[in-house]
């Protein structure tokens, strides 16, 4: 019930439900534990202070419900063992011995799920297949069609790849192949063809990630690949052959195809422009070791030290990216680089997965104003919102990393409004090759 007080001169008003409750005992709302609560609602939608309806006078329904769950048959109390624990079976060793258990399956499915080191650290494996500076330009190496880049949703070093598709205007050179990660669906790891369905992956008709990466291994012609089977993964379609699974690597090589065979009639974005590089793989190199990888540190550390050690390069990282965007409009500058894609992924994902499920909770990305704008900014830009799915993200990050979240209960919100982005049918689109946008790229020379 919401009431106003008679001060300031404004009326009383009772709206809607009063609830009419034994004052006797000390239970809930002065209600002995256990008895029952009776809730009376008014059809009348305005009802005088003071003057409340009896609870069976015509016009009230009147609902009775419990206000204690103590019935053995209304609850689930497992094996009750925290009710007969005494002498027999002491209470702290019943807790002692489930902590123990628990502890230590959590921990042999963590390590499983992210290699640790002695202290407890997440070490994120190496990546099997790299391209070199030299392969990029080389067009016998790096074909300009006929290449199929592999990605989920979920991930964000797959969000940086797909996001660069669009941007850079590549969506006929380069065919995506959606990913669902389902690990007890898949023979290795966790991604699958999306739905298995083997027609959806026209270079392989493979049904899942591990398939790709044994028939796409370079200078072996029989399966047998030995690894982890992560994602993004770029393909040449034409040899049958991975080019490369680190995504940073993929963002470099779409960039030299955007350059070479990819022009508009206004030119080619790019990422890398020359004038700055070393500067955007300075910024590169900080962005991983204290965002990007940083945040799956701290929700796959099983020591507190290690957790602790991770969250605090986060946010010193996001304390630092705020100053700077206070200064610039992206990263660089006035203009999109690389390191604005890389950084993308990660903030759009922080609020609903790593403050919580990764317990990076000191703050959230909508308490960093220029960081908020920052994002709203990138998420104008044409072929951001095809590329991502933050409730489908969220559905993926807490059903499928069960150590970190065995219940599979995904929390409610936030949306892409609750973090400032604007999701409306309506929404600003900054499009390829308009003015706006060509005032927010580098272009290639």
């Amino acid at each position: 019930a919401s009431a106003r007080g008679r001060d300031g001169g404004r009326r009383g008003v009772m709206m809607g439900m009063v609830m009419v409750v034994s004052t006797a005992g000390g239970g809930f709302f002065g209600g002995p534990r256990g008895r029952a609560v009776t809730v009376a609602t008014t059809s009348s939608s305005r009802v005088p202070q003071g003057r409340q309806p009896h609870p069976l006078r015509r016009g009230t329904k009147v609902k009775t419900f419990s206000s204690s769950s103590s019935s053995s048959k209304e609850s689930n109390k497992g094996f009750g063992l925290l009710e007969w624990a005494g002498d027999l079976v002491p209470q702290p060793l019943v807790v002692k011995t489930t902590k123990f258990a628990w502890k230590e399956a959590w921990k042999t499915m963590t390590r499983e799920l992210a290699p640790q080191d002695g202290l407890g650290a997440y070490t994120r494996p190496n990546d099997a297949f790299v391209l070199g500076e030299d392969e990029f330009r080389d067009s016998t190496k790096v074909p300009t069609s006929g290449l199929f880049l592999y990605t989920g949703n979920a991930c964000p070093w797959c969000h940086r790849v797909s996001f660069a598709v669009k941007l850079l205007g590549l969506d006929s050179r380069v065919r995506c192949v959606q990913l669902e990660d389902d690990a007890e669906r898949a023979t290795r790891g966790g991604w699958i063809i999306a739905g298995r369905d083997k027609k959806r992956d026209p270079c392989f008709l493979a049904s899942d990630l591990r398939e790709v990466y044994e028939r796409g291994q370079r200078g072996k012609s029989s399966p047998g690949y030995v690894g982890r089977c992560t994602a993004p993964v770029l393909v040449d379609g034409n040899a049958k052959r991975i080019l490369s699974n680190n995504s940073t690597n993929i963002l470099r090589c779409l960039n030299h195809l955007a350059a070479g065979a990819s022009r508009e009639d206004w030119g080619a974005v790019n990422l890398w422009p020359a004038q700055l590089e070393d500067e955007i793989e300075e910024m590169n190199g900080y962005l991983y070791s204290n965002l990007n990888n940083a945040v799956y540190q701290a929700g796959f550390s099983t020591t507190q030290d290690a957790h602790d050690a991770a969250a605090s390069k986060v946010f010193d990282c996001l304390d630092r990216l705020e100053a700077v965007l206070s200064e610039r409009e992206f990263l660089m500058g006035d203009k999109i680089t690389a390191s604005d894609l890389l950084l993308l992924p990660t903030l759009c994902r922080f609020d609903a997965a790593y403050a919580v499920l990764f317990k990076c909770s000191r703050r959230r990305v909508t308490d960093y104003p220029q960081l908020t704008s920052w994002m709203q900014r990138m998420f104008e830009l044409e072929g951001s919102h095809e590329t991502f799915d933050l409730e489908a993200a969220k559905q993926s990050y807490y059903k499928q990393l069960f150590p970190l979240n065995p219940s599979g209960i995904v929390p409610y919100g936030p949306t892409l409004s609750d973090l400032g982005v604007d999701n409306g049918l309506d929404r600003k689109v900054v499009r390829r090759g308009s003015p706006e946008f060509l005032s927010r790229v580098h272009l290639a020379p």
